[in-house]
Formats: structure tokens, sequence, C-alpha cells
């Protein structure tokens, strides 16, 4: 695409809260300062989620042009890399979710926000392993160029 394109990322509260369905306590005994709002919806802080995004969110996705990245949903459009975690020999999944469009008040700027990002519990789900692979080069230069990313 050129030397010239800026990429802003941007993070969601997901990767770092849970809905309160999730959460397994009754609303009312949540304590008050667990509770975050981002002036859209109200979560849970999820001290999981935030220690993980606080230790390997940044370098995951400084490094997305070395990752393998999958077309999670080639409808919205959803991607996703997974790292493999646990230094005992064991391996977990944590998935970041992310999506990236054309900035519509800036030119030669795409935006990418980081939807979610979280342990898969249960593994991959069928259309995550069988969602195609994108380059992260490839991804950007579709997006700025208007073009649809297939899976």
């Amino acid at each position: 695409i050129g030397s010239d394109i800026t990429v802003l990322v941007l993070f969601s509260c997901h990767c770092f809260s849970h809905s309160f369905q999730w959460d397994g306590r009754s609303r009312h005994v949540i304590p008050a300062r667990e509770i975050y709002s981002d002036g859209k919806e109200h979560r849970v802080l999820d001290p999981q989620r935030y220690e993980l995004s606080r230790r390997f969110l940044r370098e995951i996705v400084v490094n997305l042009s070395g990752r393998h990245i999958t077309v999670a949903d080639e409808k919205q459009p959803n991607f996703v890399t997974l790292e493999h975690l646990n230094a005992d020999g064991t391996s977990s999944l944590y998935a970041v979710f992310f999506e990236v469009k054309k900035d519509s008040s800036r030119r030669r700027r795409l935006v990418l926000r980081v939807q979610s990002a979280y342990l898969l519990d249960k593994g991959l789900t069928r259309r995550q392993a069988k969602g195609g692979k994108v380059a992260f080069e490839t991804l950007l230069r579709a997006t700025y160029l208007g073009k649809p990313i297939r899976g």
C-alpha cells in the first residue's frame, strides 16, 4: 500500500472485562469497583483477561505482520490470531479478535480495533478452525483498497 499509511490501534473494553451473564454472581452482589462502563455498555472487570492483555496484547498487535491471521467471519469482517501460552508445557489458546477499517475522517489511515481477547476454554470453534488465512499486509492492502477478504 505504500509506506505512509498509518494504522491506528484501538482496544475494546472486552479485552479486560466480561459480560454480567458470564460472571456467575448476581449483579447486585458485584462490587461497584468491578463494574466498568465505556458509555455504551456495563461489564465486569475480568482479572484473567486484564492480566493477559497487559502481558501479551501489545506485543501480539505490534507483531501482527509475522503472525498467522484467520478470517473468523468474512461477513463482518472479523479476524483472529492465536497465541499459545503456558510455560509448563501445557497449551492454552489466547485469541485476539480484531477488525480493520478505513478511517472515514482521515486520509491514508486505517483503524485496527481489537474487539476482544481471551482464553479459549473449549478450543477453536468449527468456524475458527476452518477459517481462511490471510497475511497482515494483504489484509491492510485489501481494506485500504476496499476489496473483500475471503475466508
